[in-house]
């Protein structure tokens, strides 16, 4: 399962890194937030503190960015 969390969180952040290069919002933000919370959920699992600390961090800022997309 770690394997499939590690993996479908590379892909998914970085086809949101790519839909960022093009200006596609707010699809960048959710593939990103999806991708950076299975990466949170492998440095959990893997006991890696700064890796869990990046990824929740980053999912967080997806979050407020979402939020703020949708006026909340």
């Amino acid at each position: 399962m770690l394997k499939f969390y590690k993996w479908g969180g590379t892909i998914l952040c970085l086809a949101g890194i790519g839909l960022t290069s093009f200006n596609i919002y707010p699809l960048n933000i959710v593939l990103s937030l999806v991708g950076s919370f299975l990466w949170t959920i492998a440095g959990l699992i893997q006991k890696d503190k700064p890796l869990f600390l990046v990824e929740f961090v980053a999912v967080v800022f997806y979050i407020m960015g979402v939020l703020h997309y949708i006026k909340l």
